[in-house]
């Protein structure tokens, strides 16, 4: 072989190998590109703030932080240095008319079994967890002065019951109920309407007479609402949305037994004992 030819079959090989390189670049940077794509997607549904991550999820935190050291500005819903009473209101919010009780100054208790009417401290006795059918267990988280009773997270909404105070919030972790049981509290799980003064999502359907526990931004005060007529749940909720409550919890409705005492007589807001079972519990405010 002469220098020529050896010159020769190098020049040759040289454009071929090129062309590989050159596509072997244009290979890695497409996994570059794809890889950073990728990450890039993960970042961005990971985001606490992104637009179709269900309303509220991002407060799950800060609702675990204000309970848990009670912070001023979760505000409790009663306030034991006013003078308790109940005071009553109607308003109508896209065409959803509204009963409303407003408590001030009452102790709030979380109880198992039927509340006695005759009992004149007594000021509002409401249903709170639900009870299963089939074998009558409470439905959901539920501790009663300490002592847990039901397990369950399907509903994200609870009430937490801590000396004579009530709490509204959402959380699907046990840290709440916790907090609660060590400190001889009382805790339940219903279904969030509001929260942050957004509603929020529920499955739910059909339409019944409805009842929440609500509150206001910067009011102490408790709201327990009724529909004065049979509502979707998502309509409900838009209404107490739009008339101002910052955190709702739904509470059993239609006629399942309820009443309120006012200085006048006993407003019964339910009288069927249908479903009234022993493990049954309810919502009571004293004076």
């Amino acid at each position: 072989m002469t220098k020529h030819e050896e010159d020769e079959i190098q020049v040759l090989g040289s454009p071929a190998g090129g062309k590989r390189s050159v596509r072997n670049r244009w290979l890695w940077g497409i996994v570059v590109l794809l890889l950073v794509a990728v990450a890039c997607i993960v970042y961005w549904w990971c985001l606490p703030d992104r637009n179709n991550r269900p309303v509220g999820e991002k407060v799950f935190p800060n609702w675990e932080k204000n309970i848990l050291q009670l912070d001023k500005k979760q505000q409790p819903l009663t306030d034991s240095a006013t003078l308790a009473r109940v005071s009553l209101l109607a308003d109508t919010v896209n065409d959803v008319p509204m009963q409303l009780f407003v408590l001030e100054g009452t102790d709030v208790r979380l109880r198992i079994g039927l509340p006695s009417v005759q009992d004149t401290t007594l000021l509002m006795a409401l249903p709170a967890a639900d009870v299963r059918k089939d074998n009558l267990g409470i439905v959901g988280d539920f501790v009663l002065d300490g002592r847990r009773y039901g397990n369950g997270k399907r509903k994200e909404g609870y009430g937490a019951l801590l000396q004579g105070q009530l709490f509204l919030g959402v959380s699907a972790s046990d840290t709440v109920m916790n907090y609660c049981a060590e400190r001889q509290g009382s805790f339940f799980r219903q279904y969030p309407l509001v929260i942050g003064g957004k509603i929020w999502p529920n499955r739910l359907k059909g339409k019944s007479l409805r009842r929440a526990v609500a509150r206001k931004k910067d009011d102490p005060r408790v709201y327990v609402v009724l529909s004065r007529q049979r509502e979707s749940l998502y309509d409900f909720s838009e209404a107490l949305a739009d008339y101002g409550m910052l955190d709702a919890l739904y509470l059993p409705g239609g006629d399942a037994y309820a009443f309120c005492r006012t200085p006048q007589e006993i407003l019964w807001l339910g009288t069927s004992q249908e479903h009234v079972y022993p493990n049954t519990s309810y919502l009571v405010f004293h004076k």
